[in-house]
């Protein structure tokens, strides 16, 4: 009888415990994704006339692709962490309701942690906003130096690159080559002063000499023709090279070989600053890129990379650092984190400003040139702040 007792508690004891594990392995982790129906940023500028006419531009090119991808990317990381992930996506209509929506859909679906592929300005408000549930962002498409300097939020990380990032690249390849005497050309928009200004930073940190700065117009009006002629724009001062900024690429696409004086022509046309690029043929780019494409029936934009890595980060942070702190904040800015984006060095993120370390590509319409930081930039730390704000010249509060 006694034996029989015995028998029966071990018994229950083992129910008890496999219902306990059975449970703890269908713990969901909701992750939420957030974007804008109507998105400037995505609208086709600088098509060529015939690609207008064709379906060339119908497939809509938005991150949440690259998320999905990483969605099934680290189902693997689902039995070691005994957690199931889901990807929450929801577009918002009204930009002004964003940081509304985002935080009742938060406490609706239980999210613990968001990425958002919103502008400067709604990016800022929904981060304030999930902050006061100690929700973290991963930013994944927004450049603007300020929200990694004086406008940083403790909340924020950034997958993408900045601006910085970008035109710190491009002049250390400058320099690298002894292309220094560079012309600015840059166009109407904020955007386009933002990333002009961000190369006249890059340029003085990297020994370039900045000969003039122009700024064009689109249009064919003869009155002004000292900002819409190329002939005009160029035809002054002795440069080596042309810094364009052209966020909508109109402009920018008719300037290569068109300059007066032969000269490299880089930013928004002819070696261009990406995150990513599809023709990248090492550390195992072409194999994300073939799982991308096969999925999607495109080509993997830089955004969607962001997305995708931004997938990895958090399933990486919740396995590696399972036991040792809840707080995904201080686990993403460990230095112990590493994070493998099939770009070569290991990135993690800068403890100042919450930026990802990482290379960017200098590519062309369908070849990487070149990968910055370039060999001959050293760093006493890493090498990889030899690009972008590094802790003295980031404005943001530690």
């Amino acid at each position: 009888m006694i034996i029989v007792k015995k028998l029966i508690f071990f018994i229950n004891i083992f129910i008890s415990i496999s219902f306990s594990i059975a449970a703890e392995e269908n713990l969901t982790y909701n992750i939420g994704f957030y974007d804008l129906e109507t998105d400037i940023r995505y609208d086709e500028w600088g098509i060529h006339p015939v690609d207008i006419r064709s379906n060339t531009n119908v497939i809509k090119k938005k991150p949440i692709d690259g998320a999905k991808l990483g969605l099934n990317d680290i189902k693997p990381f689902q039995r070691i962490a005994k957690l199931k992930f889901n990807l929450l996506y929801k577009s918002i209509k009204n930009k002004d309701d964003a940081a509304k929506l985002v935080l009742d859909h938060i406490i609706k679906n239980d999210i613990k942690i968001i990425l958002l592929d919103l502008p400067i300005n709604e990016l800022l408000k929904v981060a304030k906003k999930v902050s006061e549930l100690n929700i973290n962002v991963l930013n994944i498409s927004e450049k603007d130096n300020s929200i990694r300097s004086e406008q940083c939020l403790q909340n924020i990380f950034h997958v993408i690159p900045s601006h910085k990032m970008f035109t710190d690249s491009l002049a250390q390849y400058l320099s690298d080559k002894k292309w220094r005497k560079v012309l600015i050309l840059t166009g109407p928009l904020e955007e386009d002063f933002k990333k002009s200004h961000s190369f006249i930073e890059s340029a003085k940190q990297f020994g370039l000499k900045i000969v003039d700065e122009k700024k064009f117009l689109l249009g064919n009006d003869p009155r002004a023709r000292e900002k819409n002629d190329l002939d005009f724009l160029t035809g002054s001062n002795k440069y080596e090279a042309v810094f364009i900024s052209d966020t909508h690429k109109e402009f920018s696409y008719g300037v290569p070989y068109a300059t007066q004086r032969p000269s490299t022509i880089v930013g928004s046309a002819g070696l261009i600053p990406k995150a990513w690029h599809w023709s990248y043929l090492r550390h195992g780019a072409p194999q994300v890129h073939g799982r991308f494409e096969r999925m999607h029936n495109r080509r993997m934009t830089e955004l969607d990379w962001a997305a995708w890595v931004a997938m990895r980060a958090i399933a990486e942070s919740l396995v590696r650092f399972k036991n040792n702190d809840n707080n995904l904040s201080n686990i993403l800015t460990n230095p112990k984190f590493k994070l493998d984006g099939s770009k070569g060095p290991v990135m993690n993120f800068r403890k100042w400003n919450r930026q990802l370390r990482q290379t960017i590509m200098l590519t062309t319409e369908n070849w990487v040139t070149s990968v910055a930081p370039l060999e001959s930039f050293v760093h006493r730390d890493n090498n990889l702040d030899t690009i972008g704000m590094d802790s003295k010249t980031s404005k943001c509060e530690k």
